[in-house]
């Protein structure tokens, strides 16, 4: 592993952030710039070379007073441990009054020494040795944070429950358990806008959507329908293009939901159920390609579970087209149109066996 990744995970180590990438928004840190410098043996001294390599650094926090630095100071194996330790903080120390010298503010600095214990190189060897007598600079800005805090609950007993809930933007993703009554809190970047989905075996699953707004913590209380023979659910964002069976672009994400919660309760069978929207007209009344698009439309959710290993005895699929709507009066709003036109997941099969009764 070269000193760079090593030097990040130790970072981000020290810090307790819980996803690795730069920039994540579930990260409170931004890595701006990362260098080394190298110190003779058995010394503490800035060399002429690792000072101008200080400098640099120095030029890159004029005038940044939001800034942070963290240093990390390391020993070669020579000598007890104890000393090493000695010797390690003594660099730290030499490395941030530098720093302080030339105008870094002293509280914007942390430190921490390692001594011996965590090599880069092989100390069996000159040059590896050399490579462990180091120091890390870390310069990095901390993000304002938002926290967002909820509770899992079961939907009809309205009682609290562990489950995965899964974090994400359209760059980065991040995973937590909530407790064992269903609580959970998870900081994330102001002015962030995260899909938040909620997974748990024997109940279906659910998406939805936060802002995480400056100075304003995120409550949220999430209800989970059990799976029971007959329950239904519509999949949550997913849209198609008009009088089309193809999905949007940004409704693609949502198909893996459906695989993932098939996947988590392995013996349940399902009916895809597509509908359309069509107010003021019964069935007799629709064109063909209307009553086939809501059949169309459910087998395309139906089509994608089967390319994914998900085995066919489990799946039926079936269009209702305007049969079924949600609200039916001509004139209903945008929003409740865009709900007659949706893709159910019924249940069919739990794989539950019954107890018998007397």
């Amino acid at each position: 592993m070269t000193f760079h990744k090593i030097s990040i995970l130790l970072f981000l180590l020290f810090f307790g952030q819980m996803a690795m990438a730069q920039g994540s928004p579930f990260d409170s840190v931004n890595l701006l710039l990362q260098k080394r410098v190298y110190f003779d043996f058995g010394k503490h001294d800035i060399t002429s070379e690792s000072e101008s390599i200080l400098l640099g650094i120095k030029d890159s926090y004029i005038g940044k007073e939001e800034l942070r630095m963290h240093i990390e100071a390391h020993t070669d194996h020579i000598g007890t441990n104890e000393n090493n330790l000695v010797l390690s903080r003594r660099r730290s120390a030499t490395v941030k009054d530098f720093f302080i010298q030339h105008q870094f503010p002293a509280e914007n600095i942390t430190t921490s020494v390692f001594g011996e214990s965590r090599p880069v190189a092989d100390n069996t060897s000159d040059n590896g040795r050399q490579e462990n007598r180091r120091a890390a600079i870390s310069l990095y800005v901390k993000k304002k944070m938002t926290m967002v805090q909820g509770k899992v609950v079961d939907k009809k007993t309205g009682e609290g429950m562990q489950a995965k809930v899964i974090f994400h933007t359209k760059t980065h993703k991040d995973s937590i358990d909530t407790n064992s009554d269903g609580t959970f809190e998870k900081p994330v970047v102001e002015n962030t806008v995260v899909g938040v989905d909620i997974y748990k075996e024997g109940y279906f699953f659910d998406t939805q959507m936060l802002k995480a707004k400056p100075n304003n913590t995120v409550v949220m209380s999430i209800p989970l329908l059990p799976i029971e023979v007959g329950e239904k659910v519509a999949i949550k964002n997913l849209y198609f293009v008009g009088n089309q069976a193809v999905l949007l672009k940004k409704s693609i994400p949502e198909l893996p939901k459906v695989l993932k919660f098939m996947q988590l309760n392995p013996k349940i069978k399902i009916e895809i159920a597509g509908h359309i929207n069509a107010p003021g007209r019964n069935l007799s009344q629709l064109k063909l390609w209307e009553k086939d698009l809501s059949t169309d439309r459910a087998k395309t959710v139906y089509d994608f579970l089967l390319e994914n290993n998900v085995a066919e005895d489990r799946l039926t699929f079936k269009g209702y087209a305007n049969t079924q709507m949600l609200f039916p009066e001509v004139g209903s709003s945008e929003k409740q149109q865009s709900q007659n036109r949706r893709v159910e997941i019924r249940i069919l099969e739990t794989g539950k066996i019954l107890s018998a009764t007397n």
